[in-house]
Parts: C-alpha cells; structure tokens; sequence
C-alpha cells in the first residue's frame, strides 16, 4: 500500500461506523490497480475485500478526469452483487505534486430506504375514487371568480360591480349579506376577490357578512 495513503485507514472506519452497515466504505490505491483494496467495511454489499482490484465504475471515473475538476463527486448510482440499488460517492487523494494516488468511496444500499418510501407513498397516496361519467358536480366546473363575483353584484343593484369600492360601510355590509344569502361564498376565492374590490381586508369582509346576519 502507497504510505501516503495509511493515514486514511482510521478516515474508513470512522465513516463505516457513522453511516451503519449498510453502508459500504473503501480505500483505494490507485498506484496499484490489481489490488486496489487497501481498507473496507461492510464489504458484504459489493462482495469485495482488502486486495481487490479496481472496479470497472472505478475505472470509469478515473477515464472521466473528474478529479481534475473537482474534490469529490457524489449521487452516483450503482448496483450491489445483489442487483440492488445503492448510492455512491468518491473523494479523491491526491500528492503534493496533484496526482490522483487514491479514492475514498461510499456505497450505500438503499433497497431498504426504496421499500419503505414505497409502503409511505401507498399509505399517502388518496384512493382514487370511480365516478360517473354524467356526474355534473363542482368539481368538474371552471369557475371564474370575478365572472361569478361581479355578475352576483350587478345582479344586486345596477353596475354595482365598477362602484363597489365607493360604497359607505353600512351599504357594503348589506351588499355582503345578499352575496352570501346568493351562496356566492361557496366558491373558492369569493372571498378574496370581494375582499379586494370593495378596498377592505378579508377578516374586515367577514366582519361585514356577520354583521348581516345580525340584521336579519
């Protein structure tokens, strides 16, 4: 094994036993490939042991030159000897004079983490409900907001729709009762839309609308 690289041997343990056994950490001597294994836990995910040598995704980051670019690359993705999925990163050691002597790599089996983000999205996901092709319900209307808004108010009292906003508060408290005895606030977004057009605050407009129920 390349000296340079003894120091990162306790570096692969204390990451093996943060990440879990799941997990799999390598050290790799790239000066020689026939055993690149220098150091490994958890080498029952990919099968490997200390004298191994270099992996063929090794050897595709090694052709890449990323290391030429940046420190490190994760969000690989590779398989297990099981076929299984697992998350991969390296981070590469180089000399003093920048050439790339060896790699720290993380493998981590994540067939696990893929099973149970499964059984959550079953357990999350809403039913999706058979329905007749002839239902007309609201859920199947586009309504438009200020169509419905500005029609019921024109409706109320001639062009109310373009003086709502120069009304005093007594007749904006009357307006409100009669738009909500219409069902207009039924509608998603009336509210809002009133709210907005009479130049008051939302909570202001369901003040209005109790204080026109009270007058009843």
């Amino acid at each position: 094994m390349n000296k340079k690289l003894e120091t990162y041997i306790t570096l692969v343990d204390f990451l093996a036993d943060f990440m879990g056994e799941n997990t799999e950490v390598v050290l790799h001597d790239l000066t020689d490939w026939q055993h690149s294994v220098v150091a490994i836990r958890n080498g029952h995910i990919s099968g490997r042991q200390v004298g191994a040598p270099i992996t063929e995704s090794s050897l595709r980051i090694l052709r890449s030159e990323m290391h030429k670019k940046a420190p490190y690359m994760y969000n690989e993705h590779n398989k297990s000897q099981n076929g299984e999925t697992m998350k991969s990163a390296s981070w590469f050691i180089k000399d003093e004079n920048e050439t790339l002597i060896g790699m720290i790599c993380i493998n981590s089996d994540c067939h696990e983490l893929i099973a149970a983000r499964n059984i959550l999205n079953k357990m999350i996901k809403p039913p999706i409900m058979e329905k007749d092709k002839d239902e007309k319900g609201p859920d199947k209307i586009n309504i438009d907001v200020k169509v419905l808004v500005d029609n019921n108010l024109d409706h109320v009292g001639n062009s109310l729709s373009k003086r709502i906003r120069t009304l005093s508060k007594d007749e904006k408290v009357e307006i409100s009762g009669k738009l909500e005895e219409m069902g207009t606030f039924t509608v998603k977004g009336t509210i809002w839309y009133l709210a907005n057009s009479m130049g008051v605050s939302v909570p202001t407009l369901y003040r209005y609308i109790a204080a026109a129920k009270k007058q009843q």
